[in-house]
């Protein structure tokens, strides 16, 4: 095999490799945040014991509290987001609240939605090569 061949074998290799690792790497960075969505519940504030101002480089807003669910099971912990107050609604799990599913959606489908928009650029650019390589050459200019 000469080394332009195996350089272009290497590539495809390495090509595969990224493309079989990448959806396995998204899956585990949604990973935590999908389980959550689909186990989390709505759920009433009971009480509040401290709020912490966040954003920029710091964590995120966040309360630590109590919480109750529908079925009557209790919870305490950190509340993820804006100030709650006792009596707001909620979603949360054991040992973790947000209020409101939106972080947890953005933290799904902001990864998702990159990734499915880099396949696809990668598909066409992919694609554009391929027609490049089955294109026939040009014919030779008629000398004169």
């Amino acid at each position: 095999m000469d080394r332009t061949r195996m350089k272009s074998l290497g590539l495809v290799v390495s090509a595969l490799a990224l493309a079989a690792f990448l959806p396995l790497l998204v899956a585990l960075w949604v990973g935590d945040g999908m389980q959550k969505l689909l186990t989390g519940d709505s759920a009433t504030v009971h009480s509040v014991t401290q709020c912490v101002e966040g954003g920029g480089q710091l964590p995120a807003a966040h309360c630590y509290g109590t919480w109750a669910f529908a079925d009557g099971r209790t919870a305490s912990g950190e509340i993820t987001g804006a100030e709650v107050a006792v009596g707001d609604t909620i979603f949360a799990g054991d040992g973790w609240a947000y209020d409101s599913t939106s972080p947890l959606h953005w933290r799904i489908w902001t990864p998702v939605t990159i990734f499915i928009a880099g396949t696809a650029a990668l598909t066409a650019s992919w694609l554009d090569h391929r027609r490049s390589l089955d294109a026939p050459a040009p014919a030779p200019a008629p000398a004169d």
